[in-house]
């Protein structure tokens, strides 16, 4: 008679699931950081589509009306008007949101600032729309600009020019080509419009800078200052955030700015799109905010 030993089962040790735990631990940390790159990969591949749309789309404003769009519309003060966003709605797929503003018609905010004033008309609510050509998808910012009376964010601002000086006039030109009532024409882009900039990011920044006490980021909408939304000047006023950290690289409040590792995005007249990385030249950035200085820039970004 033949005898049959049972079998025994015998399971996982203490120690040994302690091992898997630890290689499974070890393998998600391997594959996290690539995880990590590979989603920052496609967020700036997507916030370069955007700029390349905006870029394009000032083609099309200037073909339709004769001269690029404005930094923004302003009626003879240093008070509100409709924002370079606003005027390209059209050519971004937004015509009917346009026409429900009634850009041709109204002024954005009556004339008022809507950084100081929280009871301002937001037409129906139609300013607070979500653009998402309007967002950096790298951005941690809410829709909603807490800071602008709740209008629609924008990671992006207008290239007004590549120095620092105070106003002389309501209308004074700050040499690039988007500035208060601007109406520069391609052809008046004599460095060229591959060598001159027109639009690039600024990133939500929930701390204010040392000294200050607003907010960065933009309001899609409007514009009632070189700080709040439509243009700022190119002046070293250039930061970016260590992804490590999380700390601010640079002090200019209401910089140009981006929350993508390295760099930030910027695009030209010519509907290019470049980064350029931080640590470089600002020289390089400031020349090519210039439209017509006949200093071309030729160098790596």
């Amino acid at each position: 008679m033949v005898s049959v030993r049972p079998s025994i089962r015998r399971g996982f040790t203490l120690i040994e699931l302690l091992v898997v735990i630890a290689i499974i631990a070890i393998l998600i940390g391997l594959l996290l950081p690539a995880v990590q790159k590979v989603r920052e990969a496609a967020a700036r591949m997507s916030c370069s589509n955007n700029l390349h749309q905006m870029t394009l789309s000032l083609h099309g404003y200037h073909d339709a009306n004769g001269a690029l769009p404005p930094a923004f519309k302003n009626p003879g003060n240093f008070n509100s008007g409709w924002g370079w966003g606003a005027l390209l709605l059209p050519f971004v797929e937004q015509e009917n949101l346009y026409r429900q503003l009634n850009v041709e018609t109204t002024n954005f905010g009556g004339n008022r600032s809507p950084s100081v004033s929280a009871d301002l008309p937001v037409f129906a609510g139609l300013t607070k729309t979500t653009l998402k050509v309007y967002r950096c998808p790298s951005d941690t910012g809410p829709d909603l600009n807490d800071q602008r009376s709740g209008h629609g964010l924008s990671n992006y601002r207008a290239v007004a020019g590549p120095f620092s000086f105070p106003f002389i006039s309501v209308n004074q030109d700050f040499g690039g080509v988007m500035y208060m009532n601007s109406k520069v024409t391609l052809v008046g882009i004599t460095d060229g419009t591959s060598n001159t900039l027109a639009v690039g990011e600024c990133m939500w920044d929930a701390n204010p800078r040392p000294g200050f006490s607003v907010k960065t980021a933009c309001i899609w909408a409007g514009y009632t200052g070189l700080t709040t939304g439509g243009s700022a000047r190119i002046s070293n006023i250039m930061c970016w955030v260590d992804p490590a950290t999380a700390t601010v690289n640079g002090t200019a409040p209401q910089a140009f700015s981006s929350r993508h590792p390295g760099g930030a995005l910027f695009g030209f007249c010519d509907g290019s799109v470049r980064l350029f990385r931080n640590g470089g030249d600002p020289n390089n950035i400031r020349f090519m905010a210039g439209r017509s200085d006949g200093i071309i820039v030729n160098s790596d970004f």
